[in-house]
């Protein structure tokens, strides 16, 4: 029983369960640290990393107030789960999601938004976030249904990407493009159909680009909301290309239009 001036000590919120809120390897858990924007409750390093990489880990650990503890790799594994941790581990709190209309009021220019209509696959997730930091877009919107979470393996597919692009959910993805379109910013789908590909398409208007589920594309009502649809176009004789690489393909082609180099 707590007594009558007990302090009743909270546990920190955590990414998962205590088995699924660590992301581990080198890109991911560097990226994270360094960043400053999700918060590492805890940092754990192999005794076995280089003194000289150890120093710095810890002091970038200190400038952003991680607790560092060095311990064997055993300890990493088992903590983790996993063997491919390269010597280090981080113990995450939940992602913090950014709020969807501060993203818009601070969007300068001509927004170039991407919004995923249920990705159910970590890799995917992971890999088109990747894809669209490194391909500049300006944010990332997804759903809060059948939508899958930022968790350890989406950040670790995503090379620590997670840090570096805002994303946001918002609770209708239907009632979010209206929005958009009423502010002036084309909604872009893409469909097997479309008569336009996506070099007819000019990327350098205001454009937010949707990308669909795995195996079922947009959904039906998600795309009668879109103001353009466009199409990849292909040679092979398979059905259609991998999400993931769908929207790298998209996304560099719009990058080539507003003048990445």
């Amino acid at each position: 029983m707590v007594g009558k001036h007990s302090k009743v000590k909270k546990s920190k919120p955590l990414l998962g369960n205590h088995q699924k809120c660590w992301i581990w390897g080198k890109n991911a858990v560097r990226e994270t640290l360094s960043a400053g924007f999700w918060t590492i409750w805890e940092l754990y390093l192999s005794d076995r990393l280089p003194a000289e990489e150890l120093e710095e880990l810890e002091a970038c650990a200190v400038k952003h107030s991680v607790p560092v503890v060095i311990t064997s790799d055993k300890t990493l594994t088992q903590k983790c789960r996993a063997g491919d941790h390269q010597g280090m581990i981080a113990k995450m709190a939940p992602f913090p999601y950014a709020d969807p209309e501060q993203i818009r009021k601070q969007t300068t220019g001509t927004p170039l938004y991407l919004i995923l209509d249920r990705i159910q696959d970590p890799y995917n997730f992971g890999a088109i976030i990747r894809s669209a930091e490194i391909l500049g877009t300006d944010a990332i919107f997804i759903g809060a249904q059948e939508q899958c979470d930022v968790t350890s393996l989406v950040c670790r597919t995503s090379a620590g990407a997670v840090n570096h692009v805002p994303l946001a959910q918002v609770p209708d993805l239907i009632a979010f493009c209206q929005q958009l379109k009423s502010e002036n910013i084309n909604v872009l789908g893409t469909a097997m159909q479309a008569e336009e590909t996506l070099v007819d398409y000019p990327f350098t208007q205001p454009t937010a680009l949707i990308v669909g589920n795995e195996g079922s594309g947009l959904h039906p009502d998600l795309l009668a909301a879109c103001s353009h649809l466009i199409r990849i176009p292909q040679q092979g004789q398979t059905e259609s290309l991998n999400v993931a690489v769908s929207a790298g393909i998209l996304l560099y082609e719009a990058s080539r239009q507003r003048g990445f180099q």
